[in-house]
């Protein structure tokens, strides 16, 4: 899942590229917020792994990410990048399922055990 996830955001690099030539550098940085950091990747991975958290921390967490996520998706539109949207969209997905769900559970679980031990 990883190399599609890899292949899929150069594929979206060359079609930045080619519809904003060197305007598409500015992408970039989105693209890591984005399918790194925030969004629609943790929104996913977060449900994924909803049993290891309280329901507050769901609510929290998914209104966080899907704040952060619309940003994104207003900030394109500013830019004019719509063409790009589903490029995030589908990234953020292919990201979000890249991680193994056997990671998500251990960082979780390490989270606990560290909540506990304060």
């Amino acid at each position: 899942m990883i190399l599609i996830s890899v292949v899929y955001g150069m594929y979206s690099l060359f079609k930045a590229f080619a519809l904003y030539s060197f305007w598409a550098l500015l992408l970039i940085p989105l693209w890591i917020i984005f399918c790194g950091f925030t969004g629609i990747p943790n929104i996913i991975n977060l449900l994924r792994v909803s049993k290891l958290f309280t329901s507050k921390e769901i609510t929290r967490g998914l209104i966080a990410n899907i704040i952060t996520a619309s940003f994104i998706f207003i900030l394109l539109k500013l830019l004019n990048a719509e063409e790009i949207i589903s490029n995030f969209f589908i990234g953020g997905i292919l990201t979000s399922f890249a991680m193994p769900k056997e990671s998500l559970i251990s960082e979780r679980l390490d989270q606990i055990k560290e909540q506990k031990s304060k």
